[in-house]
């Protein structure tokens, strides 16, 4: 019984959790810092996929509708817009619970703007 107490104990902790930021700009560098205080390389120009930009670390996957580090919007929109560095548009998190809680404290700490939040959920990318 103990053994079996401990695996779902194990298991709780390394289920991936999620969170989502609705139209979000950094501060100045702010990204890179986010990146950096997560140990995710900091590369700017990252390959973009058709649903945003990815970020990836170990345990921890960030995707923004924009690169906040070059200002290029997703490729995947039909809109033409001026490069705008800073701007992550919509941002999502997922990964390592732990991983997450601490994306989640860098973002509101290094970001200018957000509109909204959804704890627990990728609601908006």
């Amino acid at each position: 019984m103990i053994k079996l107490k401990k695996i779902i104990k194990e298991e709780w902790l390394v289920e991936a959790k999620k969170h989502g930021f609705d139209l979000t700009e950094f501060k100045p560098n702010g990204f890179q810092k986010v990146l950096k205080g997560l140990g995710i390389q900091v590369k700017p120009g990252q390959e973009g996929r058709s649903s945003g930009w990815e970020w990836k670390g170990n345990g921890i996957l960030i995707v923004t509708g924009n690169d906040p580090i070059t200002g290029e919007y997703n490729s995947a929109s039909t809109i033409k817009r001026k490069k705008q560095k800073n701007y992550a548009s919509y941002v999502g998190v997922e990964g390592n619970p732990k991983m997450v809680q601490k994306a989640v404290e860098l973002i509101k700490k290094y970001s200018s703007y957000r509109k909204g939040e959804s704890p627990g959920r990728r609601d908006f990318i």
